[in-house]
């Protein structure tokens, strides 16, 4: 079994400041009811079909109280929606929803800053199925969920960690059950996209 792990400059800044709010006392009850669906519903890359994520909503930190309670009630949905497609658009792109073998995985980085795009190319192997891109010919997904942390404070959305675990079964060559398990930290942008700016990511196969 192979495993790598790795945490981006921004990222650990990003960790240190959820943490320290979700660890301060001020995280919502909202967190032990989560919101459940799937999120993806495209076809999928090149013909795939993958299985869609469930998206739930984990701990929300800030000061939701009342009347920010009832303002995060508002943005609640529209952010696990954002927040769920941004963490979609790599699982697809880098792992399930592309056709192999394949040389590349040009689209798994689309909801990714510039800065944090650039550091994931230069970690293929641990941001993508690089290792076994031409040795299988698709992948079975076995677990597919992403937990939404959100900092919210006054119960506006300005930041949110998206935890994501992914198990999925090889087929064709190399037969290998991986499992990609890790955090991705999001802010959104002026036209109300989530960006990932940051990641901690274990990436292992057996």
């Amino acid at each position: 079994m192979t495993r790598s792990r790795t945490t981006s400059r921004s990222a650990a800044l990003a960790a240190l400041v959820v943490l320290a709010l979700t660890a301060g006392g001020c995280s919502s009850s909202d967190s032990s009811a989560p919101e459940a669906g799937p999120t993806s519903g495209a076809s999928g890359i090149g013909g795939a079909q993958p299985v869609a994520s469930t998206v739930v909503l984990g701990r929300v930190a800030g000061d939701v109280h009342q009347p920010g309670r009832r303002i995060f009630k508002k943005h609640r949905k529209q952010v696990l929606k954002r927040v769920g497609h941004a963490a979609d658009t790599w699982i697809d792109g880098g792992f399930v929803a592309v056709t192999y073998p394949r040389s590349d995985f040009k689209s798994a980085f689309a909801a990714f800053t510039k800065p944090a795009k650039h550091e994931a190319r230069q970690q293929m192997q641990l941001m993508t199925n690089w290792k076994l891109r031409k040795k299988i010919d698709g992948v079975v997904v076995k677990k597919r969920k992403v937990t939404v942390d959100v900092f919210a404070p006054h119960g506006r959305p300005a930041g949110a960690t998206a935890r994501v675990g992914l198990v999925f079964r090889t087929t064709g060559h190399t037969t290998q059950r991986v499992t990609v398990t890790g955090r991705l930290f999001l802010s959104p942008d002026d036209h109300g996209s989530w960006r990932v700016f940051g990641y901690d990511v274990s990436n292992g196969s057996k």
